[in-house]
Parts: C-alpha cells; sequence; structure tokens
C-alpha cells in the first residue's frame, strides 16, 4: 500500500493564458497560496482547496493542443443542493457538488479511460489505492472516478493543454517508484530533486495520464542526495 504523508492529492493544469489564473481565483473561489517560477516562461500559481493543492501552470506559448484523459475537478460544498459546474477560458472544467456526491467528501477527479477494467488494476494493484466501489478509487481524503469511453485520449506521451497530472505526497519517493516500476508500472521520470524543497519522479497509467510522486522536505525532512 503507498504510504501517503498527505491525505489530499493535487492536481495541475498548463495554459498559455493568463486569464485562467484569474479565473480559479476569482470565479471558482479558490484560495490562492503564492506563484512559483518553475522553469524558464513558465509561473505556477498555487491554489488551496482544503489541502488539495490546484497548480495553475502559465507558460509563455504551448507546443500543441493534446489533452489528458482528466476531464473534471470535483470539489465536495457543504452548502449545495445541487452541482454547479463551471468552466475556465481553456475549457477546463470544475464541478462543484454537495458533500458525498460520487464518494466525494474533498476532492475528486473525474477521468475518461479506454478500458476501465485495465486502470483498475494499475491504480489499485500498481499503485496502491484503495478501490471504493465500481470505477472508484481513493487516496487519503481524495478520489478519482473513472468513465470508460472508446474516444478517451490514450497512447499520448503527455498532455499539452489543460489538465496535465495528478501529485500524490509520500513518504520515500525512491521507495515508491520502484515499487511501481516492480508492478508493472511505466516510470517516465526518474527521481529527481528540485532543490532542497522536494524529490520528484513521474509515473504514467495506461492511457497516459501522469502521476507526480512527491516527497517534500517539509513533511518529510531533508532529502536524499541525488
Amino acid at each position: 500500500m503507498i504510504e501517503i504523508v498527505k491525505s489530499q492529492l493535487d492536481v495541475g493544469l498548463v495554459s498559455e493564458d493568463p486569464a485562467v489564473v484569474d479565473f480559479w481565483r476569482d470565479e471558482a473561489g479558490l484560495v490562492f497560496d503564492h506563484a512559483l517560477p518553475v522553469v524558464k516562461d513558465q509561473v505556477q500559481y498555487r491554489f488551496d482547496e482544503r489541502g488539495s493543492v490546484v497548480k495553475v501552470n502559465v507558460r509563455k506559448a504551448l507546443t500543441g493542443d493534446q489533452r489528458s484523459g482528466i476531464e473534471a475537478l470535483l470539489i465536495a460544498r457543504d452548502d449545495l443542493e445541487a452541482p454547479r459546474e463551471m468552466a475556465d477560458p481553456d475549457g477546463n472544467r470544475v464541478v462543484f457538488v454537495p458533500t458525498g456526491t460520487d464518494g466525494v467528501t474533498q476532492i475528486g477527479v473525474r477521468i475518461a479511460v479506454r478500458d476501465l477494467a485495465r486502470t483498475m488494476v494499475y491504480y489499485r494493484d500498481v499503485l496502491g489505492f484503495a478501490e471504493e466501489a465500481p470505477g472508484r478509487v481513493r487516496c487519503g481524503d481524495s478520489v478519482l472516478l473513472f468513465e470508460e469511453r472508446d474516444d478517451a485520449p490514450s497512447g499520448f506521451a503527455q498532455a499539452q493543454r489543460g489538465w496535465l497530472y495528478l501529485t500524490v505526497q509520500i513518504r520515500d519517493c525512491d521507495a515508491e517508484t520502484a515499487r511501481v516500476e516492480e508492478r508493472g508500472g511505466e516510470v517516465v521520470v526518474r527521481p529527481m530533486n528540485l532543490g532542497e524543497v522536494a524529490r520528484m519522479a513521474m509515473v504514467r497509467d495506461p492511457d497516459g495520464n501522469l502521476l507526480e510522486i512527491s516527497q517534500r522536505a517539509q513533511w518529510t525532512g531533508p532529502l536524499p542526495r541525488p
């Protein structure tokens, strides 16, 4: 079973439109935390949603229009009686739902996949998430909701626009990455240090959707040396 140190998954998206940042702050109403220069010509704007970080990566220019299978971010709200859907200027959907809808008590992420059975095996047996219901797995307080569709994006290297990746915060990046690989998962970025802040790796599900395995020094102590 995966050993997490934070009970909430994070989710990242990529855009070239600064208005996307305005949407998540002013219209969706998420709490802006800070902006972080990531690489040249890319700034990450980080928003908090009860422990989950929504990471809006704004690049000077995008390389294409390929999107991932991530279709919507679901956010639980205690004061709602019916779902309320919105979309940012790039069409990234967020749905505010009554708490408990489809098991969502904090955040949920809806993902389109080509083969549901194959996907469930990966997230349950390779990653170690808990199968909670048909087409649904849980990691801490967050849930992933899978929908099987023939037109789901598959076989891509990386999304170029929109929802880009999920992040799970764990205790030992190297150990978790090795465990995923031993169980047949594909590692696309080997463990590497991001300064003194975090050690991370990237793995890919059977359709190509990315999960960042992140070990942050603030929760685990000093990082292992490269």
